[in-house]
């Protein structure tokens, strides 16, 4: 029999949680409000910001969203900059959607490249025997993409097939570096197994006697 004196322990079942949602906004997206009491100045704020970030030459394209749909069609964003005021047209869509609704608007506003675009050009190129070609395709994707692990490993495997093993190993060691877990970073280093290692000059009068 069960000792009654003694209270009986019940687990008590604990609920789940689902956690926290991951964060699916890109990091190159950077959230933007606009008031619809000085939308002018809003909107040349946010010009004076995509100016700001034509000048870093990473990006070609600007997405504006909005509750994560995309409310306009992706604009190049040298355009966007060179725009005088804000009447370019872009400005007036932005505006009739800002009046549309109620409150401040935050719109995210993406920065787009289209390095992976290259890199696929650059590929149709390696197969087709142009290294030359692909070389400067690549190199064209790197300066979109700076930090772009395919674009550093697609330049350093076309880098070794042209016979320029330094710079082919500094490319496939980037790519490696920036995906050491991935995929990417994995072919980088199997590739770099085919390739040397330099080797270092021996100094006159340093080997011993």
């Amino acid at each position: 029999m069960a000792d009654a004196s003694k209270p009986s322990k019940k687990k008590k079942k604990k609920k789940k949680s689902g956690g926290p949602k991951a964060d699916t906004t890109p990091k190159n997206t950077v959230p933007f409000e606009i008031d619809p009491k000085g939308i002018e100045q809003s909107l040349a704020k946010l010009k004076d910001q995509i100016v700001y970030w034509a000048k870093k030459g990473r990006y070609t394209k600007v997405r504006f969203k909005f509750r994560g749909k995309q409310v306009l069609p992706d604009m190049p964003l040298a355009a966007v900059a060179a725009a005088q005021g804000v009447t370019f047209w872009w400005a007036g869509l932005l505006r009739t959607l800002v009046f549309s609704l109620a409150g401040g608007t935050v719109l995210n506003v993406e920065l787009v490249n289209d390095s992976e675009k290259k890199v696929a050009s650059g590929k149709e190129q390696l197969l087709a025997g142009e290294l030359d070609k692909a070389i400067s395709i690549f190199k064209e994707a790197r300066q979109m993409d700076i930090d772009s692990p395919n674009v550093h490993l697609n330049l350093g495997v076309a880098l070794k097939l042209k016979g320029e093993l330094l710079a082919a190993r500094a490319s496939l060691e980037k790519a490696q570096k920036l995906d050491p877990r991935g995929p990417i970073g994995a072919e980088a280093e199997r590739v770099l197994a085919g390739i040397p290692k330099p080797q270092v000059p021996q100094v006159p009068g340093a080997a011993a006697e």
